[in-house]
């Protein structure tokens, strides 16, 4: 059987960047200034509150790194099994977990001491979706960090202006439209988050809820 996979189209990137967005700015804003997906933020504030801080503000930050970690353990193991057994839903699965953790997370107090539980668990889910998602559209594109997206932008741009190249810049535009995404995925979550709170999460949630819909409608399985 061969899998023309939907999880790989640019719509799917969109939303899935979205999400990523939203959630950073959801446990910033909620969750006691923690990000979820750029784990760089919180192993800069680790190091930062091993000199100046106490043992309490570092776990704070050292808890969404391991569960980051945990995540894509977890993700690896799950794909490896189910391609041993020959189960085509990889990514609708990882999706699947993604939403049920973020559901969980919903129903969690704003409290210092469950803040970290809930870090835990977004930063678990977007180790997940990074991992499963890497590529759209025959290129690298990360939906939780903006950083990689934004190098590949400025380098597809000044090629394809110095080797006038049309592709190259079609493929530019299309890391830049990534980058502006995720920024207007923090927008709305910052926005939606002061407002609502820690519910806010099931914005996100219904993304990912969306961008399932997609990959099963987009995914064709043909007989070889």
């Amino acid at each position: 059987m061969k899998v023309k996979q939907g999880s790989r189209t640019i719509e799917n990137a969109v939303l899935l960047t979205l999400a990523g967005g939203y959630l950073d700015a959801y446990t910033y804003s909620v969750r006691g200034g923690v990000f979820a997906n750029a784990q760089t933020g919180n192993i800069i504030k680790l190091g930062i509150h091993m000199i100046n801080g106490t043992l309490q503000s570092c776990m704070g930050y050292l808890i969404p790194i391991i569960a980051f970690i945990l995540g894509v353990i977890v993700h690896l193991s799950t794909e490896r099994w189910m391609e041993k057994r020959d189960i085509h839903y990889i990514r609708r699965t990882a999706l699947f977990f993604e939403i049920i953790t973020l559901l969980i997370v919903s129903r969690i107090p704003v409290q210092e001491e469950l803040n970290w539980i809930a870090n835990a668990l977004v930063s678990f889910a977007c180790a997940i979706q990074m991992e499963a998602f890497p590529v759209f559209a025959n290129q690298p594109i990360a939906t939780t960090v903006g950083t990689g997206n934004l190098r590949k932008a400025v380098d597809f741009t000044f090629r394809a202006i110095a080797d006038r190249d049309s592709g190259k810049m079609k493929t530019a535009g299309i890391y830049i439209m990534i980058v502006l995404i995720f920024i207007l995925g923090v927008v709305i979550g910052t926005v939606i988050s002061d407002r609502i709170g820690v519910n806010s999460v099931l914005i996100p949630a219904g993304l990912l809820i969306l961008a399932q819909a997609v990959i099963t409608i987009r995914t064709e399985h043909h007989k070889k």
